[in-house]
């Protein structure tokens, strides 16, 4: 099975590209529809929810944006498939959520000054003891 959503930056996202594929839409058309829908949610809405992708054609969806765009998709076939991105997003989630995936990434470095009796252990650690 296709994995449709995806783990980034601690976030759990789509991208505008699987939705068009799997709601059957043209990745053109859903882009312009979402660039409307961006200005109706406003700027901090958008910016949250909607992030810009390296290649800049498509975009990362999160849950909450997800579900702004869902509101353009109607018809049984169509609340099946919104079911699965939901359960899809839910799944993700429980990983971050049980993996504690939320930890901030520090360096070396920084452990130490947060923690100054980290500072012995490492000296030991460098003697070779």
């Amino acid at each position: 099975m296709e994995k449709i959503v995806s783990i980034t930056n601690n976030k759990v996202v789509t991208n505008t590209q699987v939705i068009a594929k799997h709601f059957g839409r043209s990745h053109d058309e859903l882009i312009h529809s979402l660039r409307y829908l961006m200005r109706d949610c406003g700027a901090a809405f958008s910016e949250e929810n909607f992030l810009e992708q390296e290649c800049g054609y498509s975009l990362r969806i999160t849950y909450a944006g997800f579900l702004v765009i869902s509101g353009l998709f109607l018809g049984a076939r169509n609340a099946r498939i919104k079911i699965r991105f939901i359960d899809a997003f839910a799944q993700a989630q429980k990983k971050i959520d049980d993996c504690g995936l939320d930890v901030p990434q520090a360096m070396p470095g920084e452990l130490l000054f947060m923690r100054p009796e980290w500072v012995k252990t490492v000296h030991y650690e460098n003697m070779k003891l």
